[in-house]
């Protein structure tokens, strides 16, 4: 990984992740990095992630799905534009686990793929980083002023280097190198990558 492009600064998350997310055992509860309770990151069927949240919470799970404004070409007009809202992170969500429980439930809701686990439990978001993306929510719903400088909550994409075409949120600036977000196989990282590195999230 070229230095000039981005550098893993720390994992948010701070666990070894499989690509591909494993069934985890029905008796398995909310235990992990946050304790009794926390955040747990569930992969959705794809196009699914809003359908997999109000599933969740007609069962009474506090279901979080960060959203963003993007641009969406028009179907008929494809010369237009549409700002549309989206999921921040395509095919994840967060489901706040409260008490000791089995997960099936979550497992077997509509919309849900899976669970994120790292081979030995449920993987879990720290506090601390899904609170940013809440507290961050309203901006990232706010229309961007063309040409405005890239700022903390604003939806991205690096456009260069080795995670160029992932979903990503800014997460700080300092100027000509940003801090984003990124979930990889369901972990939470933190990468820095040179701020003209970034594009604006669009949906086709």
């Amino acid at each position: 990984m070229s230095a000039a492009l981005a550098t893993v600064d720390r994992p948010i998350v701070r666990v070894h992740m499989t690509q591909h997310a494993q069934p985890v055992a029905d008796h398995l509860g909310c235990r992990g990095n946050s304790g009794p309770s926390g955040w747990a990151v569930c992969r959705t069927y794809p196009q699914a992630e809003r359908w997999a949240r109000d599933n969740l919470r007609h069962q009474g799970y506090n279901a979080f799905l960060p959203l963003c404004l993007v641009l969406r070409r028009d179907r008929v007009l494809r010369t237009l534009t549409h700002q549309v809202e989206a999921p921040l992170f395509v095919g994840y969500l967060f489901v706040r686990c409260e008490r000791r429980d089995v997960w099936r439930p979550i497992r077997e809701t509509p919309g849900v793929h899976s669970i994120i686990h790292d081979g030995n439990g449920i993987q879990y978001a720290p506090d601390a980083a899904v609170s940013a993306l809440q507290a961050t929510e309203a901006s990232r719903r706010t229309p961007t002023t063309p040409g405005a400088l890239w700022a903390a909550g604003d939806p991205c994409k690096p456009a260069h280097g080795p995670f160029a075409g992932h979903d990503a949120v800014v997460l700080s600036v300092n100027r000509l190198t940003a801090t984003v977000g990124l979930l990889l196989f369901g972990q939470m990282r933190e990468v820095s990558v040179p701020v003209t590195s970034l594009a604006p999230r669009n949906a086709e």
